[in-house]
């Protein structure tokens, strides 16, 4: 087996880096993915492992303090697309939501929402909830009904943006990044670790001409890619050469791999890992 980190194929960990970089600079992106391959990066790994285009999955998918979350319209069409039937009927009133697995059509799984309900959990009073209740109910009766029946289709993206706290439009999508984070996670969020909160920014006279310098590998994430090599039995000239092809310049230490970059090639060595153990079990 190769202990290159990275390989050329489609949807490798070289070909996402490539995206996200000559994505980045767009001002056309959601404001939590302009300048900020890393966030990309992590867009296109949903995108890839839900089976939809990228581009779908900077609208359709958000994640809320490190869970990724989807519209009700996306869980629908994973669902139809995997071969069940959903049927939605409702009004500002309720909303019902019935849906049938391809493996199982004699069985109906139900699932209905009123403004009794949501009542009872709290929902009404909030303003989309006032403003857009028929779409609310229909939100929430789909997402239940493909959590309860279907969640084989969703690959672990089982709830939306507005059930897992976040303030949402009619549409369902995020409209205040606050503390729930829409869309972002940064490298720390991804190794598991506490973010350091962030020095106040400097005045906008000092910074002006400043060049801005992202900063370097964490203790935790030098420690995690040192165990990942020598899992994979990788000598140095081997490890440098792929660091090397991820951070797109030479790299003569790990030291001085970014914190992005080194999130990158986390990444592409834990896929390595993974790969090697699916093999060994085989």
């Amino acid at each position: 087996m190769s202990t290159e980190i990275t390989t050329t194929r489609p949807g490798s960990v070289v070909e996402k880096q490539e995206w996200a970089r000559a994505l980045a600079p767009s001002r056309l992106l959601p404001q939590a993915y302009r300048d900020n391959p890393a966030n990309l990066f992590l867009a296109a790994e949903f995108a890839d492992a839900l089976g939809i285009e990228r581009i779908n999955a900077l609208t359709s998918i958000h994640v809320i303090e490190g869970k990724p979350s989807a519209s009700a319209d996306l869980m629908a069409a994973l669902v139809r697309r995997a071969g069940h039937r959903l049927r939605v009927t409702g009004n500002d009133q309720a909303a019902r939501a019935v849906l049938i697995r391809a493996d199982d059509p004699e069985f109906e799984y139900v699932a209905e929402w009123d403004l009794s309900k949501a009542r009872q959990a709290g929902l009404v009073g909030k303003g989309v909830w006032t403003s857009y209740p028929a779409a609310m109910l229909r939100s929430r009766a789909i997402t239940e009904v493909c959590r309860m029946a279907a969640s084989d289709a969703l690959l672990g993206v089982i709830y939306s943006p507005e059930e897992l706290g976040a303030e949402v439009d009619g549409a369902g999508q995020p409209t205040r990044p606050t503390h729930v984070t829409a869309g972002r996670v940064t490298a720390a969020e991804l190794l598991g670790q506490e973010e350091v909160p962030a020095e106040p920014e400097a005045p906008a006279e000092v910074i002006e001409d400043a060049e801005v310098v992202e900063p370097g590998i964490t203790p935790a994430q030098s420690k995690r890619l040192h165990t990942l090599v020598t899992r994979l039995d990788m000598d140095r000239d081997t490890k440098l050469a792929g660091l090397s092809r991820i951070a797109g310049r030479e790299i003569t230490s790990s030291k001085d791999l970014t914190e992005t970059e080194a999130a990158w090639a986390i990444d592409g060595l834990a896929a390595k890992v993974a790969a090697l153990d699916v093999e060994g079990g085989a």
